[in-house]
């Protein structure tokens, strides 16, 4: 059909068809996008928002739980020594969510090793004796509820005298269901 055209008018044939190929391809590609996100997002407003106050929801559907402004600090007096704790945290979507925040603290190259929690555990805690986090038993963490608003945890965190200092930190936030929401480690 194109062999009567002249070599220069056949690339400009070709290159118009090549262009014509690729806008086709690029406009389903979009129409595609744009059919999923209309979907998704009349999924989204036919439900309720999980997490919602009243209404049960698993950690999947849960919104993400953001940390921030994590820092610490070193006391010690004549009575014993602490590792003070602050952090925010805040839900990254509008909801509310009960929860329960742990700070544990420890020192794994100490000999033994080395570890405090906070809120402090009794037997049977979060806390299993080596030192490991176990959400068996949520409700002995502190009891917060995150909303979309940031909400600051100051933690006080006691340290054995005279033993080597905490080197990591690690913040937990977990749901009733001792579903781990959240697990961030830092270095002291």
């Amino acid at each position: 059909m194109f062999e009567s055209l002249s070599p220069r008018w056949r690339a400009v044939v070709n290159s118009l068809a090549y262009s014509a190929l690729v806008a086709l391809v690029i406009g389903l590609g979009y129409f595609t996008f744009r059919a999923i996100n209309e979907r998704r997002a009349g999924e989204a407003a036919g439900s309720a928002a999980p997490g919602s106050v009243g209404e049960p929801a698993d950690a999947s559907t849960l919104p993400l739980v953001e940390l921030d402004s994590f820092a610490t600090r070193r006391e010690k007096s004549s009575d014993g020594e602490r590792l003070q704790v602050s952090l925010k945290l805040r839900l990254s979507a509008a909801a509310s969510v009960d929860c329960y925040v742990f700070v544990l603290a420890r020192n794994d190259h100490a000999s033994p090793k080395l570890w405090a929690v906070w809120p402090t555990q009794g037997p049977g805690g979060a806390i299993t004796g080596g030192g490991n986090f176990s959400s068996s038993n949520p409700a002995a963490g502190q009891a917060v509820t995150l909303t979309s608003g940031w909400t600051r945890i100051n933690a006080t965190v006691d340290h054995p005298m005279g033993k080597p200092p905490f080197d990591t930190v690690v913040v937990y936030v977990v749901s009733p269901k001792g579903e781990i929401l959240l697990t961030r480690p830092f270095a002291v």
